[in-house]
């Protein structure tokens, strides 16, 4: 008699399989490490000596004059895009018939759809870790000390793994590698609708009402919590809540997606 394995072996092995997929494309990863390093420079050049530095003590530092502080969390929720790879991943597994086999297996399906989420997360905190390295050679100063970087990364994560299962279930609903493509030019705009280059506070209009609703508002604030202002507890809270609601919802939908791709096969 066949023992199934059980779920955590499952989700093991099949993420150490996408995992090695993964190191075998290194090059992959570059452009968007550029791209988000490349952000940090030019907006701290570009508003430091504005928004802080030079203007600390003005009604502008709202970055308690280190604007590396407040601007690193959106070069590190941009970092999070990576996780599209993740859609491309499934999606070249059922367009193989990778995926089709693995059905007539006794493996889990939110073992198939978790895995490709948690490599996703995991390429999202090591450009994130990077990022953060670039960060602190050019200035940033956790309010709350070096335990300040690892609540960042910790966001990262989790953020980055309901980036990925959007992506697998936006990749796997298309049927296309280019759908779970789209989805990163789709989610994009996220960014600029939440407080990116100043706080809440200060947007007005459809675009304060925009950021309210947007999830990607409060993981950013929650990163500049700790950064900028220090232990401040319900900030943080809504972070990671609005994060791990966010990494639920897009694994339901990315199984629910998965299904119906496999009952039309």
């Amino acid at each position: 008699m066949i023992t199934k394995p059980s779920f955590f072996i499952q989700l093991g092995i099949l993420t150490k399989r996408l995992i090695l997929r993964v190191l075998r494309r290194p090059l992959a990863e570059l452009p968007n490490i550029f791209i988000s390093a490349f952000f940090l420079f030019v907006y701290d050049g570009a508003l430091g000596g504005v928004f802080g530095g030079t203007a600390s003590g003005t009604p502008f530092d709202f970055a308690n004059g280190n604007f590396v502080n407040f601007i690193l969390p959106v070069s590190i929720v941009s970092a999070s895009l990576s996780g599209a790879a993740s859609g491309i991943y499934l999606v070249e597994d059922i367009e193989s018939g990778v995926f089709k086999r693995y059905q007539s297996m006794p493996i889990s399906r939110w073992a198939i759809i978790l895995a490709p989420m948690i490599v996703g997360a995991i390429r999202v905190l090591l450009q994130a870790s990077l990022i953060m390295l670039i960060g602190k050679i050019i200035g940033a100063d956790p309010a709350v000390g070096t335990v300040g970087f690892l609540i960042v990364l910790s966001l990262a994560f989790i953020w980055g793994m309901g980036f990925a299962g959007y992506s697998v279930a936006a990749g796997v609903k298309s049927g296309s590698s280019q759908g779970a493509q789209a989805a990163t030019f789709l989610f994009f705009p996220a960014i600029f609708l939440a407080p990116t280059f100043v706080p809440r506070e200060a947007l007005k209009g459809w675009l304060e009402t925009a950021a309210a609703y947007n999830p990607t508002t409060y993981v950013i604030e929650s990163m500049r919590s700790v950064m900028v202002e220090g232990w401040v507890i319900d900030v943080l809270f809504r972070g990671y809540l609005a994060a791990g609601i966010f990494a639920a919802v897009t694994l339901f939908f990315a199984v629910v997606s998965a299904r119906k791709a496999t009952e039309k096969a």
